[in-house]
């Protein structure tokens, strides 16, 4: 019984034609870039969605408005700055930035200059950032770089990682 399966073929397989062929590789290679484009669509997507929600945290810094940073975030939100130091807010409530000690100390407004996608997944999106803030004569204070992590939970999507380098330029006093 198992000898037949096991008995040696010396007939060739059928060949399929070079018709079949390039119309199996056609097909293929079609569902390959429906399949690419698809994944390339989700990722406009998820970048656009993103690039809003940082685009309004800067909105909202400018406004200075707690709650409108606290709502475009997602916790817990880490923050690095320049010379490393690390803070971590748990909860919306401990956003909590001092607009007015902010004003007096010269700042007026701060642009976002640069906002490059680095990486893009279906739930975070990385972005190199160049930001520069602005005294109140309109004249540049300082301008930073750094890495900005937008990220999607429950379907909103919120900045949760803002590290900062070093400033590449500082207005002399």
């Amino acid at each position: 019984m198992h000898s037949r399966l096991l008995a040696r073929n010396d007939n060739p397989p059928p060949s399929l034609g070079r018709p079949a062929v390039v119309g199996f590789l056609t097909l293929v290679v079609a569902v390959w870039m429906s399949v690419t484009a698809s994944a390339q669509d989700d990722d406009r997507q998820h970048e656009t969605e993103a690039r809003a929600a940082l685009e309004e945290y800067f909105r909202a810094l400018n406004a200075a408005d707690n709650e409108a940073i606290a709502a475009v975030s997602n916790f817990p939100r880490l923050s690095v700055g320049s010379n490393g130091q690390v803070v971590l807010r748990e909860t919306p409530e401990e956003i909590a930035i001092d607009f007015e000690a902010v004003r007096q100390s010269g700042l007026d407004h701060s642009t976002l200059d640069l906002a490059e996608t680095v990486h893009v997944s279906s739930d975070k999106v990385h972005f190199r950032i160049v930001f520069t803030r602005y005294a109140v004569d309109g004249s540049p204070i300082t301008t930073m770089p750094g890495l900005y992590v937008v990220t999607r939970q429950d379907g909103h999507w919120g900045l949760q990682l803002q590290s900062v380098l070093p400033p590449t330029f500082t207005r002399e006093p």
